[in-house]
């Protein structure tokens, strides 16, 4: 009989990059921290932040599934530049208080449901609202309905989609439209 030795947990690196002014750039994890630098600067970067970095604080877990864990915990309490996963402010949701879609045209209710959500501000601008399986299952709809639903709200500009993130609410346009010169008085003010 053979027997082999169980396999130790891979000690693991979460590390934090930091500028010249202590802000925090980048969190991530690895095995060798040393090799991993290298490849970020290799790496197409928004900002280039890997050339903006001074310094790094390696931080190391005895195992990878706890790397992982406090790289999420990290990222999501000290909201570092540069990272994307787990960096957002996601909209609160009480999925017992939305009702059960039942009439039709289910896709018109379902974007009701949600444009609610948006005006009555329990979901905020740059907010990421919760995965249309959350949504769906809330409303006892598929996944599907809830998806031709989000494309309605980003017609109407309330919604944004960013790929491999999910969706935000959008952001109030900072610009106003132009009336024009004659308005106000064709339509009653004085001036």
């Amino acid at each position: 009989m053979i027997t082999t030795k169980p396999q130790q947990p891979e000690r693991t690196a979460l590390y934090r990059y930091y500028d010249a002014t202590d802000t925090l750039l980048y969190i991530g994890i690895s095995n060798d921290p040393d090799f991993r630098a290298k490849a970020h600067l290799y790496e197409s970067r928004p900002g280039s932040w890997p050339k903006q970095a001074t310094h790094r604080i390696d931080e190391w877990h005895d195992s990878r599934a706890l790397a992982l864990a406090a790289e999420e915990e990290a990222i999501r309490t000290e909201r570092p530049r540069y990272n994307g996963k787990h960096n957002y402010d996601d909209a609160s949701f009480t999925p017992e208080a939305w009702p059960a879609i039942s009439k039709t045209p289910k896709v018109d209710t379902m974007a009701a449901l949600m444009r609610d959500e948006i005006t009555s501000g329990r979901w905020r601008a740059s907010q990421r609202i919760p995965s249309l399986r959350t949504l769906g299952a809330a409303a006892g709809v598929s996944q599907r309905i809830v998806s031709k639903a989000s494309v309605i709200l980003q017609g109407e500009g309330l919604l944004d989609l960013k790929a491999g993130h999910g969706l935000f609410v959008r952001s109030p346009s900072k610009t106003l439209p132009s009336l024009p010169h004659d308005w106000p008085q064709t339509h009653g003010f004085p001036g």
